[in-house]
């Protein structure tokens, strides 16, 4: 047993072989089974709401301390994926070779992803405290947080790939570019619905996203391609 840790520890690093890595990706699948396992049934509300288009429809169970609950574990979760996805990312580029860079990686990136979170989800409730009601604000908010975890469940698959497959920097890039676009256009229908859905709303919509979503994405992507790829 011991020869077998020597060998894998003289092992070249890859995201593969690193227990940092798969000990974070050991605790993304336990945070599934407390989340699957949920007598709330959180997770499985969201699916049905959403598939029929209401996203206001819940019943008085996701509002306990529990659905609560389950909501942080699924936001936690959708924080760590990305800092799993981003890791990958920079291995494939060549950045991080080391395991002690991509524990710093993950912790940042992770860190990274909640703050994000925090100051999109201030941001919007200060810019809609001013132009539109509070039901419309309540909409949104939870609109965009339960986007945030989808965007973690569609990420999920392609941390795995990233760690067991050999997916290049431009694959891994283009196929993440692809997932976030989707959500992005999920967010674009959602908010003319909530916010919008009159005459001429969809130059506001425009304007409204542009400045507070899409162009923080797209000087992260520039930075991004000029970097990575």
């Amino acid at each position: 047993m011991i020869r077998a840790l020597e060998e894998r520890a003289a092992l070249p690093f890859s995201p593969a072989n690193d227990d940092v890595f798969t000990l974070v990706l050991l605790f993304v699948v336990f945070l599934l089974v407390i989340i699957f396992t949920d007598k709330t049934c959180y997770l499985k509300q969201l699916i049905a709401v959403y598939s029929i288009g209401h996203a206001h429809q819940f019943s008085d169970e996701s509002r306990t301390s529990r659905g609560v609950y389950i909501r942080l574990l699924l936001l936690l979760q959708t924080c760590i994926i990305s800092s799993l996805c981003v890791g990958n990312g920079l291995y494939v580029s060549g950045i991080v070779t080391s395991r002690p860079d991509m524990l710093k990686t993950l912790l940042i990136c992770a860190v990274a992803a909640a703050v994000w979170l925090l100051l999109k989800l201030l941001l919007y409730h200060l810019v809609n405290s001013i132009l539109f009601y509070p039901s419309q604000r309540k909409g949104w908010n939870k609109v965009y947080a339960d986007t945030f975890i989808i965007l973690g469940f569609a990420l999920f698959p392609l941390a795995l790939a990233g760690t067991y497959f050999d997916l290049s920097a431009k694959a891994f890039f283009i196929i993440s570019l692809t997932i976030v676009a989707a959500a992005e256009m999920w967010l674009a229908v959602k908010a003319f619905h909530i916010f919008f859905a009159k005459k001429h709303g969809g130059l506001q919509l425009m304007l409204y996203l542009c400045t507070l979503e899409w162009l923080p994405l797209l000087v992260i992507g520039k930075f991004f391609v000029q970097n990575i790829l």
